[in-house]
């Protein structure tokens, strides 16, 4: 593992117990041999890896009947899936307005291509319905399936991965699973002196009373200090070792840029601009 991630080890032939536990973002491509023996296998090769179980009582208004909601979220592993299918297929960069939040979809799609009325998907991001997502909140979901705690800088933080942890999905079913949170205790904020609130330069992060959206949303719309990646979630000292690569950072905070960034790395070119995030619904 120390081999693969300092880069002396270029290439490794295993069996699937290395996908168990390693966030190894770097890699350039990997290569299955047949399919994935489960649903969860699948998920972990894909780069959704982290899960938990919530209750789906609140949830009826979704799902008639619902009992549990299975929460999916990602850190690096899933962006270096999308590049490995962008150089594949660049049309899935070209033809997309979000291709990350397209490539979520079609890897629902193709783990769950006909549920059954009994499960029901809701999507985040642009490739979910709008009208669903106004619906949930997925961080709330995300806090009582075990995912993170919550945190000043209003994002969940997870045990390993701390604020990198993006939300992708969630599977409503009428089938009772073993719930997985929330967690205990109040989390790594908790006695930290909140050098993310020294950071942001908006001075959008309260120490006691956590994010603010309404500077942050200003100040984004008046500078580009924060393009390249929110100053204040760097600053965070939980999970360094899982934080995103600049590029990721920069597709995630400024669309148009990142977008621009990300066509540029991979050699595509590509017509389209970028698309959010849109501070002046913010704000």
């Amino acid at each position: 593992e120390g081999a693969l991630r300092d880069g002396t080890l270029r290439g490794v032939v295993s069996t699937s117990a290395l996908e168990l536990g390693l966030d190894i973002g770097e890699l350039d491509a990997v290569v299955l041999a047949g399919l994935p023996p489960s649903m969860k296998s699948f998920w972990q090769r894909a780069g959704l890896d982290r899960s938990g179980v919530a209750p789906g009582g609140d949830l009826q208004h979704l799902l008639p009947g619902c009992r549990s909601a299975v929460v999916y979220g990602s850190g690096r592993r899933l962006w270096a899936a999308l590049l490995d299918d962008l150089r594949a297929r660049p049309a899935h960069l070209t033809e997309e307005a979000h291709p990350l939040d397209a490539f979520v979809r079609r890897l629902v799609q193709a783990a769950d291509p006909s549920p059954p009325p009994s499960r029901r998907w809701i999507l985040c991001g642009a490739a979910g319905d709008p009208q669903e997502q106004a619906l949930i909140d997925f961080r709330m979901l995300a806090h009582a399936a075990g995912l993170g705690w919550r945190s000043r800088l209003g994002l969940l933080l997870h045990p390993e991965a701390g604020p990198w942890l993006g939300l992708r999905a969630a599977c409503l079913t009428t089938e009772e699973l073993p719930v997985t949170g929330p967690l205990a205790g109040e989390g790594p904020c908790g006695g930290c002196p909140a050098p993310c609130a020294t950071a942001c330069p908006a001075a959008a992060i309260h120490p006691a009373e956590g994010w603010q959206v309404g500077p942050c949303a200003r100040h984004q719309r008046q500078s580009s200090s924060c393009e390249a990646g929110c100053l204040s979630r760097s600053a965070c000292p939980a999970g360094t070792a899982h934080r995103y690569d600049p590029l990721q950072l920069r597709y995630h905070s400024h669309r148009p840029s990142g977008r621009a960034a990300l066509a540029a790395h991979l050699g595509v070119a590509d017509g389209r601009e970028g698309i959010g995030p849109r501070w002046e619904v913010w704000a």
